[in-house]
């Protein structure tokens, strides 16, 4: 099977009679364990030729309710990585279909996507199934909550057979991309669940501010809010928003008395002491940026707030990329 044909119905195979979801049988819950660190350098990366996003393909006899598609080209999702919540951001396809509907079993499902996989070249990546209750217990306690920021639309169902997992996480790793693929069953294991997402930072839609605009901000209102991008949950500076940081170095050099704190603010997804972390990381990235451009480091003060401040509701995806930002603020 080619990696961007659908995957054929297995006719010999029938799903299971039950319908109940069994992630939610009650078990004994081992001690929580906590998350070890992913490293993601320690996946290989692909030299296959890939087909068009979103790169492996749901069989096309579905029809009507029997299928769901559905693409959007930035948000965040967590996926599994090792055994650990992992957020990513980027493009990102939903997609899940009835394998009851065309005789495709469980096993049939996972042998036909981890041959596809296999053939692009992605590693499995996770050890432990969003459904282990140690799991649940090390994030947060509630399954409902991890599937709702894994975007998950039910399940994923357990199950006691080690070649049917009821959830599998994948990463394609390409020279200038991550790609994460999960899949999982639900409903009694008679619906399959199929995301994409492509790691990607936000195109952003607001123009760079030169220098001249910025200290015009700072002498009226005392401070300046700026989105530069960083990789994802990370404080390493993508190039495309170098840029940014030679306009704040016109700004300092324009005016040699000038001295800023420059603080790192976040959205509320996540835990707020790691993202208060991950602020101060974020604004020392940016200082260090800005010295390398022969600008004294006794004028500038890295601070890093989190989520304390927010410009807009983190209810919704817009008010979260206005949050998540970087403001100079004049001492």
């Amino acid at each position: 099977m080619s990696a961007d044909s659908a995957p054929p119905p297995e006719p010999a195979a029938a799903a299971p009679a039950s319908t109940g979801n069994s992630a939610s049988v009650a078990r004994p819950a081992p001690a929580a364990e906590a998350a070890k660190p992913f490293d993601i350098g320690q996946v290989p990366v692909t030299s296959a030729a890939l087909p068009a996003f979103p790169y492996i393909g749901i069989p096309a006899e579905l029809k009507g309710a029997a299928r769901s598609d559905e693409v959007v080209q930035f948000d965040r999702i967590h996926v599994v990585a090792g055994n650990g919540l992992r957020p990513v951001e980027g493009k990102i396809s939903r997609r899940y279909f009835s394998i009851n509907e065309i005789g495709m079993s469980p096993l049939g499902a996972h042998r036909n996507y981890e041959a596809v996989l296999k053939q692009l070249g992605a590693t499995r990546v996770d050890t432990v199934s969003p459904a282990d209750p140690s799991f649940i217990e090390a994030n947060g306690g509630e399954l409902e909550a991890i599937r709702k920021k894994m975007r998950l639309i039910g399940g994923p169902d357990r199950s006691d057979e080690a070649d049917i997992p009821g959830f599998e996480q994948y990463l394609l790793r390409t020279p200038s991309s991550n790609i994460w693929m999960s899949f999982y069953l639900f409903d009694g294991s008679l619906n399959l669940g199929l995301i994409v997402v492509e790691e990607k930072a936000l195109q952003q839609s607001v123009a760079l501010m030169p220098a001249a605009q910025m200290a015009t901000a700072l002498e009226k209102d005392g401070h300046v809010a700026l989105y530069l991008n960083f990789d994802t949950d990370s404080d390493v500076i993508r190039p495309d928003s170098l840029p940014a940081v030679d306009e704040i170095a016109k700004l300092l050099k324009a005016d040699p008395n000038l001295k800023l704190k420059v603080e790192g603010h976040t959205d509320t997804d996540g835990d707020a002491a790691h993202n208060k972390q991950l602020s101060l990381a974020r604004a020392q990235s940016v200082v260090k940026a800005i010295t390398a451009r022969s600008i004294g480091a006794t004028r500038l003060q890295p601070v890093g707030v989190g989520a304390e401040r927010p410009l807009a509701d983190n209810k919704t995806d817009e008010g979260k990329a206005r949050n998540r930002r970087v403001e100079l603020v004049r001492t």
